[in-house]
C-alpha cells in the first residue's frame, strides 16, 4: 500500500517524493515541489488533513537540510486499498482548497499550535 499511495501522491502535481516506501518500513515522505509558487506549505496541508481525521505530520529536516519540509506517511498493518484511496481523495481535496483560497500563514513559518500533540 505504501508504494501505491506514494505513487498516487507523486502524480497529484504539486508533490515530489523524498522516499517511496518500497524498501524498509512501509513509510514514505513527500514535499511540495515549489511551496512559494503553490501558495501553501506542508504545514498547511498537515493542518487541513488533521481536520479530516488524518495524522500526517509535517516537519523540517535538521539544520544541514532545514530548507526541506516534508509530510510523512506511515502505512500501518490493516491500512488497505479503501483507506489508501480515501486518504488520497482527502489529500486532493485539501490541495484543491489550498490552491483556490491559499492560506494566511507566511510560508516558511512554523504552523500554529494545535490541540494535537504526541
Amino acid at each position: 500500500m505504501a508504494t501505491w499511495l506514494s505513487g498516487t501522491i507523486a502524480a497529484m502535481g504539486p508533490f515530489e517524493l523524498v522516499s517511496d516506501g518500497a524498501t524498509g518500513i512501509p513509510a514514505f515522505a513527500f514535499a511540495i515541489r515549489d511551496a512559494r509558487a503553490a501558495g501553501f506549505s506542508v504545514f498547511d496541508v498537515s493542518e487541513l488533513l488533521r481536520t479530516r481525521g488524518w495524522q500526517v505530520p509535517a516537519y523540517r529536516f535538521p539544520p544541514a537540510l532545514d530548507e526541506l519540509a516534508v509530510l510523512r506517511v506511515v502505512v500501518r498493518n490493516g491500512f488497505g486499498p479503501d483507506l489508501a484511496d480515501h486518504l488520497a481523495t482527502d489529500l486532493r481535496r485539501v490541495v484543491d482548497r489550498l490552491a483556490a483560497v491559499g492560506h494566511p500563514a507566511q510560508l516558511g513559518d512554523e504552523p500554529a499550535v494545535t490541540g494535537f500533540h504526541h
